[in-house]
């Protein structure tokens, strides 16, 4: 099972309307992946030479966001880029931010005329490899078997602009994942 198949089961068990108790629980599961398939690291891997088992999205390659901050691996930089925090009322103002702005408006996001799992996985799996992973893996320091990124000499800082490009990359996938999340859950649910 992967994250297509995982959405697809839970949507049909939604549709099916059979048991509440099962309904419940594929309802809640709608909402996890839904958010995780957004998130481009969630869909891609690298394999080279460095990692020829691949990098598990991310997770085993160690960059610095500052010259002071702590190493990190990349997978928890993109997990980390929307935000970090546990504040469900700054949560909620970010939101209430995000969908204020012009470019975020339904009507400017033509990206929502896909409304197949499968084409949001594949507008990740490209973020991944163009972006996140700069073209083919010009970001790549391996944790060379350290269970942890501080644990690694010289790790490097990340590329002039990835952070603002990251940042703004993560606000569009939050937004889409919102809106992409309450049209699903119109289609199952109903309303």
């Amino acid at each position: 099972m992967n994250i297509l198949t995982a959405l697809a089961y839970n949507e049909s068990l939604l549709k099916r309307g059979s048991d509440p108790e099962r309904q419940a629980i594929a309802l809640a599961w709608l909402f996890h992946p839904v958010g995780d398939i957004h998130q481009p690291l969630h869909t891609a891997q690298l394999f080279t030479v460095d990692y020829p088992q691949g990098d598990r999205g991310g997770n085993e390659i160690c960059i610095r966001v500052t010259q002071a901050g702590q190493p990190m691996d990349l997978h928890r930089f993109w997990d980390g880029v929307i935000t970090t925090s546990h504040n469900l009322t700054r949560l909620q103002n970010a939101a209430k931010t995000l969908r204020t702005r012009q470019e975020f408006q339904r009507s400017q996001l033509t990206e929502l005329a896909n409304g197949d799992f499968e084409s949001w996985a594949k507008e990740s799996y490209e973020i991944a490899t163009k972006i996140a992973y700069r073209n083919g893996g010009r970001i790549r320091i391996p944790k060379s078997g350290a269970m942890d990124c501080a644990m690694v000499a010289a790790v490097p800082l990340l590329p002039a602009g990835y952070i603002v490009s990251a940042s703004r990359i993560a606000d569009s996938r939050m937004i889409l994942a919102g809106y992409r999340l309450a049209d699903l859950l119109m289609r199952v649910v109903g309303g």
